[in-house]
């Protein structure tokens, strides 16, 4: 879980700091892609590595035995599936909002809250082009990450929008 998280969170959040550039600002491409990858690496680390740390500490919870150990996995398999959910916002908060540490997670957490569809519905585009990606043809796998990402951002800045009316 920690792996994926290092090795994922730095490469979504230059995605998502592109398509959030083409959903505020009308203007996106390759080369900003590059640069958003570079620039905002550091930045996916820092939000990606909260929710997989939780996931790691369910799973660890999740493999003991004894049933001592059950409310643990309880309340840290709820915080890691919230987690995850707050993290479709965060990635969004993070690279084009600036927010950081509690602030962002609270955000996220309430626009989770406010508005649990978009990132219902951004985990489920994901799994459906996974599971296209894995059926129909592996090459849908390389396009995949773009819908996903644009629906992320569009949700996001939908909700702050209307957070803020």
């Amino acid at each position: 879980m920690l792996l994926g998280a290092i090795v994922i969170s730095p490469v979504w959040a230059g995605v998502i700091a592109t398509t959030d550039a083409v959903v505020l600002k009308d203007r996106g491409g390759v080369p900003q892609l590059l640069r958003n990858l570079w620039k905002n690496s550091a930045a996916g680390l820092e939000v990606g590595i909260v929710p997989g740390l939780v996931a790691a500490v369910a799973l660890v919870n999740w493999h003991a035995i004894s049933p001592v150990f059950a409310v643990p996995l309880a309340i840290s398999g709820c915080a890691g599936v919230l987690l995850l959910l707050a993290s479709c916002y965060a990635f969004s908060l993070r690279v084009t909002s600036g927010l950081r540490g509690k602030r962002l997670w609270f955000t996220a957490l309430h626009l989770v809250a406010r508005a649990p569809m978009v990132p219902l519905g951004v985990l489920a585009l994901a799994f459906v082009a996974l599971l296209l990606g894995t059926s129909v043809t592996a090459s849908l796998l390389l396009l995949a990450p773009g819908p996903v990402a644009l629906f992320a951002s569009a949700g996001t800045w939908m909700e702050k929008d209307a957070l803020h009316r």
